[in-house]
């Protein structure tokens, strides 16, 4: 069965996918943006649950581009979280805890390799541009490497646990820039996109 490619404006967590991902840090530690909001969904406790979940898998903090699977807590359509650690806060907060192109590409690898070892199948995921907030890449290059990655994920997996991956564009803007360059990547998102948004590509 194919992998379908969607695109929703919002939050991630409003939507009924099984896999949530989450832009995190190398401490796994749920500050602001999607990680306030994945935090906020999960329910209460659910940071104590992920730090002991990040003790048990790394030992400690994780790499950068690293992936830690854990419950979603008390979302009430979600079944994991994939915390990809884009920030780098080992040695504190500093110039080099920005994310490079290269932690992006290597968290995205990981990301779906992580799906692949989950024991359901049928897997939907809710994609977000990792590194676009507090790791000021902005959405296009980060929804770029997320389309190479995937689409080189899928040649490789002919059978993926994948069925649907939900790019999610919070802001209006976030959203075309967004669909623009998932559409170039895969070009059979574009017949189920609005027709402004569709006119608004041409």
């Amino acid at each position: 069965m194919p992998t379908h490619i969607t695109l929703n404006q919002g939050s991630l967590t409003e939507g009924d996918e099984s896999v949530l991902v989450n832009a995190s840090n190398t401490q796994a530690q749920l500050g602001s943006g999607v990680s306030a909001a994945i935090r906020a969904a999960c329910g209460r406790g659910y940071q104590a649950r992920v730090f002991e979940a990040l003790q048990h898998r790394f030992g400690g903090p994780m790499q950068p581009g690293e992936v830690l699977m854990t419950d979603a807590g008390e979302h009430p359509r979600a079944r994991h979280v994939a915390h990809v650690a884009v920030m780098d806060y080992r040695d504190g907060f500093n110039a080099s805890s920005y994310p490079t192109a290269d932690v992006i590409r290597t968290g995205c690898e990981r990301l779906w390799d992580e799906v692949e070892r989950l024991p359901e199948s049928g897997v939907s995921v809710a994609m977000v541009a990792l590194g676009a907030g507090t790791g000021n890449l902005g959405v296009v290059e980060p929804t770029r490497i997320a389309c190479e990655t995937l689409k080189a994920h899928l040649a490789l997996h002919t059978n993926s646990r994948l069925a649907r991956v939900t790019f999610y564009g919070y802001e209006l803007h976030e959203y075309l820039a967004m669909a623009s360059e998932l559409v170039r990547h895969f070009p059979e998102l574009a017949a189920s996109l609005p027709d402004e948004v569709r006119a608004y590509l041409r």
